[in-house]
């Protein structure tokens, strides 16, 4: 009793609106020092919400961090399980979810789609870290997380995978920046010349670029918010280097007149200029007649250009350049890897791995060419050498 009796006076002592709200010390003490016995799946969901809304900053583009959308989309297919105990939820009810996911169809556009085979394993793996999460909480205790880990993620086969794009290639990468403005052109050339990501594109600016060697400057994301710039690796104390060599060097001087600037690099504005100044030169009507180019404009419009392209638009324009080149659409992304793939050709996987930033091969064969390829490409060395 004097044991049961101490616990309850040192509750008490932090939540005595809790304590109070029970009959007896015995039931107390259960309820609160095993609170996984009574919390319920959506309790524990909303738990974890408020604790990623309150812990995780938000992104660049003022969204949530991934974290939160793929909370909330597991959310989703857990509702059947809303009001069960945790101790209820098991590996049965975790393959019925997985199921679901399967079974699950949306719209985007005209066209019908489902989840991808790595997208169900996305969810599956981050219910899972949501479960042991809550272990550290009190709210699930280890057999309860452990007994999920029954359920195994999707193996080839089980799902559909979602179509990679061959390699792009010169002629298809060339055909698609003649239809696409200055801007977005720019930037595409240096995701083709450099191998790096659309959002470092993006958020490129003189600060950041280094040009103690005249022969390959060096871009480093960020340069001003860490020693080691702002990158997904930073936290490893890793530092993100991008390389830029005579072709890339020409595309940025003919765009950057101040290098101590910290304003972006590529911004929509100037985009939206040139097709201002690509309308007024098909201009038929006299200058004499009708609006003259600037006079019909809001003074304040309530839609303006960003300060810089995010990886969402030049997406975009790249898809749209695709469809007026008559190119299957690619994705700024799928240029990074052709370049990889070309790099490693010639010079290795290691000298891959370097050139993309990564931190293990294993990253890097994501990027490179599918095995068949790799086949046909050393049947071919061996029978230059023999």
């Amino acid at each position: 009793m004097l044991s049961v009796f101490g616990r309850w006076l040192d509750l008490y002592a932090r939540v005595p609106h809790k304590v109070l709200s029970y009959s007896s010390p015995y039931e107390a003490v259960k309820e609160l020092i095993h609170p996984s016995q009574n919390v319920t799946v959506g309790e524990l969901l909303e738990q974890y919400l408020a604790w990623a809304y309150k812990s995780i900053p938000p992104s660049e583009q003022k969204r949530n961090q991934d974290i939160i959308v793929r909370t909330k989309r597991v959310k989703r297919f857990l509702q059947e399980y809303h009001d069960w105990p945790i101790g209820d939820f098991g590996p049965d009810e975790l393959r019925n979810v997985r199921q679901a996911m399967q079974d699950y169809r949306y719209r985007r556009g005209k066209t019908e789609k489902s989840y991808t085979r790595r997208g169900i394993n996305d969810n599956l793996k981050h219910i899972h870290t949501i479960w042991a999460w809550g272990v550290g909480r009190e709210f699930v205790t280890h057999s309860q997380e452990r007994r999920l880990s029954e359920v195994k993620p999707l193996r080839i086969g089980e799902a559909a995978d979602s179509a990679r794009r061959p390699k792009v290639t010169s002629d298809e990468f060339n055909r698609v920046v003649e239809q696409v403005n200055r801007v977005v052109a720019d930037m595409l050339r240096l995701i083709w010349y450099t191998a790096m990501r659309p959002g470092e594109v993006c958020r490129m600016r003189p600060f950041d670029i280094l040009r103690d060697d005249p022969q390959c400057w060096i871009y480093v994301p960020g340069r001003d918010e860490s020693p080691v710039g702002a990158h997904k690796t930073t936290r490893f104390g890793r530092i993100r280097v991008i390389t830029l060599t005579s072709r890339a060097q020409r595309v940025l001087k003919r765009r950057i007149t101040d290098y101590a600037s910290k304003e972006y690099i590529f911004r929509p504005a100037e985009a939206i200029k040139e097709m201002y100044e690509q309308r007024a030169a098909r201009r038929r009507t006299p200058l004499a007649w009708g609006n003259r180019p600037g006079i019909n404009r809001k003074e304040h419009p309530m839609i303006r250009p960003g300060e810089r392209y995010d990886a969402n638009a030049l997406r975009t324009a790249c898809k749209r350049g695709c469809v007026r080149a008559g190119v299957e659409p690619f994705k700024p992304y799928d240029l990074r890897r052709s370049v990889a793939t070309g790099t490693r050709s010639v010079l290795g996987k290691e000298a891959a791995k370097v050139l993309l930033g990564h931190a293990k091969t294993d990253t890097t064969d994501i990027y490179l060419l599918e095995e068949v390829q790799e086949a046909v490409k050393v049947a071919k060395l061996l029978d230059a050498k023999t």
